[in-house]
């Protein structure tokens, strides 16, 4: 049994407490249309290209099997429903211009590797977190993943968006330590038209969990255009103000545009092109403005 991972970050110091390995796992049943990891959305190891390394010596063209490269003036062109994503052209491409994202691993193995951070682990508190994309779309392989590192005695966490049906999360509970948990958009019209989906199943989720006892932090974050105003944050605070002192923690995060060239590099359109980040003044305003709300509770 093996699960599809995007990538194992080490000495992460955002994702948890302490010094971290985060493990991203792909496949997503959100479309937020400000993802910053669009190559986490599917579930299968993908073909992608970065355009400025090419040099246009042709070796990818040549060996494609498939037929699915050509050359083009400013990089190789791929059809995408043709490619069988073998691996070929990257092996032949001599400039890195064409890599795969994605990798298939067992637990066993993806224990083995965060292992190598365990004397962090110890020294600052910290541990494992595992990511996405959405990694409760891969229970099997999350489970037994989780189950490995609480024999390991590793402090582990979950970033989840919460969509998925509440015995997933059930299943977690006496696996995982601390929960990350995205609420997006307060307005479940306005959040099906940016995410995909409504936020009905999320709310009955969020509360079931923070009722089960469990250490939850709930993460919003503020994207220009969509929730960067007082409406959707004060909407939010007021939802999470009956939780009191059970939910552990409310943080926003800024909206940024670094991960705006993966969609190119994987023939995606992106949606949000064009948007300015979130400027440090307006997102500090909405911090101190949640930060307010919320403190009436305690």
């Amino acid at each position: 049994m093996k699960g599809t991972i995007t990538t194992i970050q080490r000495m992460s110091v955002h994702d948890g407490a302490g010094i971290r390995s985060t493990l991203f796992l792909k496949g997503c049943n959100l479309r937020c249309r400000w993802c910053h990891n669009p190559e986490t959305w599917s579930g299968r190891v993908q073909l992608q290209q970065s355009a400025g390394r090419c040099i246009g010596c042709g070796s990818c063209v040549k060996t494609c099997a498939a037929s699915a490269l050509a050359l083009a003036p400013e990089r190789i062109r791929i059809d995408r429903k043709v490619c069988t994503v073998c691996g070929a052209c990257v092996e032949a491409c001599p400039s890195g211009a064409l890599s795969l994202v994605g990798e298939h691993i067992e637990p066993c193995e993806a224990l083995r590797r965060v292992k190598r951070d365990m004397p962090f682990f110890r020294q600052t508190g910290g541990g494992v977190t595992v990511s996405g994309g959405e990694p409760l779309l891969q229970m099997e392989f999350l489970t037994e993943f989780l189950a490995l590192c609480r024999r390991e005695g590793i402090v582990t966490a979950v970033e989840s968006n919460l969509s998925v049906e509440w015995r997933c999360v059930e299943t977690l509970l006496p696996l995982v330590d601390q929960w990350m948990c995205d609420f997006k958009v307060f307005d479940d019209t306005l959040h099906r038209a940016m995410t995909g989906v409504g936020n009905g199943p999320i709310r009955e989720n969020l509360e079931k969990l923070i009722g089960s006892g469990a250490k939850v932090v709930v993460r919003t974050p503020v994207v220009p255009g969509v929730n960067d105003n007082e409406t959707e944050i004060g909407n939010i605070c007021r939802m999470l103000q009956r939780f009191g002192n059970r939910l552990q923690g409310y943080e926003l995060l800024r909206f940024h545009t670094l991960g705006f060239d993966k969609f190119a590099a994987l023939g995606l359109e992106n949606p949000m092109a064009g948007t300015p980040e979130l400027t440090k003044k307006c997102f500090e305003s909405l911090r101190d403005f949640a930060r307010t709300i919320l403190e009436t509770t305690k």
